[in-house]
């Protein structure tokens, strides 16, 4: 019997395993999504085991190759097209297809390489300090009354500059918006033990705030805090992640999204773009000097439906909620729980934007169970019982 839930075209079934592959094998993969990564690892395992069984000498060898290389594009493409012109009846072939089908339909990290993506056109690292001689644009004012607030949490230590890299990038992409200069404001937030990066940060953000806490970061404290202490009277709220590379409509696009009638929030995009080193060092040259990072020419590992990154909301629905939850510390499950408690009381739509994550290094944290660092707090439970995003209150307790 012939399944009707699994795709017919060939292509797409090699496509699957040979995006199963490169997940399976390429560190990458996990450093985009640790958690995600780990779910997905016996159903990628399950289809390298597949493809050892093809009796399928073409098929057996670029698959190898690919297994050994795979950030390696021509291996990519080589496989693909090697399954898509093998013989139907080869020994093993259909338990592959099978097992590459199988893995994408129950993994959350996906694959992407685009058709002129070329390592070698990013070999060259873009640095912190390279953008700093980027001219800033205009600020904003703290007494115009901007309709969009952007806030953005961050963080950076002993990473060489990483961060504050990407953060960098991210705020030159924010001045460089087709939205009206004075409609938006951009708030960043540094949660550290000292205002480290404020110098550098501050030409490039329209408000600067300070929240000091010397140990683990708190995304969620940090948020809250922008929201309320920023200037203005914002009636919607972009909680974005320091690592997003915002192409030039990016405010206009998801500013005009509420414009329709009910609409409390939402996520624009489906799958996060987790871009490889090259692909990022590209496409922040091409964004900084007033270009569009082009996905063709970039290659990703792409979450499926993660819920942070990138929320849009109106104010008077995260104040409903009372923001985020502060009792989240590190990285993991603030943001699920932030979309869940959206949910009950506003309609929250999804979109499917290309949205760009830029590389930096690791900062998903696990228990020794498995589990995420905060999944002992009961989920929808936040009740926070004083006034959220209070920049005093770890510093208080110090």
């Amino acid at each position: 019997m012939v399944s009707q839930l699994t795709p017919s075209d060939r292509g797409v079934l090699a496509a699957a395993v040979a995006d199963s592959l490169v997940v399976l094998s390429d560190p990458g993969a996990s450093r985009s999504g640790l958690y995600y990564w780990g779910l997905a690892k016996p159903w990628n395992e399950a289809v390298a085991a597949a493809l050892r069984a093809v009796d399928e000498p073409r098929v057996t060898k670029v698959g190898e190759a690919l297994a050994g290389e795979p950030e390696n594009a021509s291996h990519y493409r080589e496989l693909r097209s090697a399954l898509e012109e093998a013989e139907a009846d080869a020994p093993g072939l259909a338990a592959l297809l099978e097992a590459g089908w199988q893995a994408q339909c129950n993994s959350r990290i996906g694959y992407h390489v685009g058709p002129r993506y070329d390592a070698a056109a990013g070999s060259r690292a873009v640095t912190a300090d390279e953008l700093r001689v980027v001219a800033p644009g205009e600020k904003l004012a703290a007494d115009v009354p901007a309709e969009v607030l952007v806030v953005i949490p961050f963080r950076d230590r002993n990473t060489g500059g990483a961060r504050l890299r990407n953060l960098l990038a991210c705020l030159i992409g924010l001045r460089d918006q087709s939205f009206p200069r004075e409609s938006y404001r951009v708030a960043v937030v540094e949660c550290d033990d000292r205002p480290r990066w404020r110098e550098v940060i501050e030409p490039y953000a329209d408000t600067y705030l300070f929240a000091e806490k010397a140990d683990r970061f708190n995304k969620s404290w940090t948020v809250n805090a922008g929201v309320v202490n920023s200037p203005g009277d914002a009636a919607v709220v972009c909680i974005l992640d320091a690592d997003v590379l915002p192409d030039r409509d990016f405010i206009a696009r998801n500013a005009a999204r509420f414009t329709r009638a009910g609409v409390g929030g939402h996520l624009p995009y489906r799958a996060m773009s987790c871009v490889d080193y090259a692909s990022a060092e590209w496409a922040i040259r091409e964004r900084v000097n007033g270009g569009a990072a082009d996905p063709a020419h970039l290659r990703a590992f792409q979450l499926r439906r993660p819920p942070g990154l990138c929320n849009w909301v109106r104010t008077g629905v995260f104040h409903k909620v009372s923001g985020f939850d502060e009792r989240y510390e590190g990285w993991g499950g603030e943001d699920n729980d932030f979309v869940y408690r959206l949910d009950p009381v506003a309609p929250i739509d999804v979109f499917d934007d290309w949205i760009m994550h830029l590389p930096h290094p690791p900062a998903s944290e696990l228990r020794a169970d498995g589990e995420l660092v905060n999944a002992h707090i009961p989920p929808l439970s936040w009740q926070p019982g004083q006034e959220i995003g209070r920049l005093d209150r770890f510093a208080a307790k110090g």
